[in-house]
């Protein structure tokens, strides 16, 4: 009876640490940029996203974000210059039910090589 109750414990701590890390962030798309490749574009789609996250370096950035929440529709375009981390769902209501991201970037005049990556955390 005592191996049951363990292997019961042990299975359900197994399923409680499973959940934790699919529920984690995660980063749904980066791109390196170098003198043979200095520009680069992508689109992301991310289902209920509870935080959107661009982080940037050495790169100039363009993205537009649109999301959906049942049928109204949020856009919001914006451009960067400087290196660091952004926040993608600014300015939009929360609990979207799905996001596009569109990211656009170019590397800086006089820089070697550059990063862009899309970190997402969901709900």
């Amino acid at each position: 009876m005592k191996k049951i109750v363990c292997l019961v414990a042990v299975v359900a701590a197994g399923v409680i640490a499973a959940a934790a890390s699919a529920s984690g962030p995660y980063t749904a798309k980066s791109v390196h940029l170098n003198a043979r490749n200095p520009r680069a574009a992508f689109s992301v789609r991310i289902h209920q996203p509870k935080k959107i996250i661009l982080y940037i370096t050495q790169a100039k950035v363009t993205t537009t974000t649109r999301c959906l929440k049942g049928t109204t529709v949020s856009k919001l375009t914006r451009s960067f210059h400087t290196d660091g981390t952004r926040n993608m769902l600014w300015h939009i209501a929360g609990r979207q039910d799905v996001c596009h991201v569109s990211v656009a970037a170019a590397l800086k005049k006089g820089q070697g090589t550059g990063y862009v990556s899309v970190d997402v955390y969901p709900r």
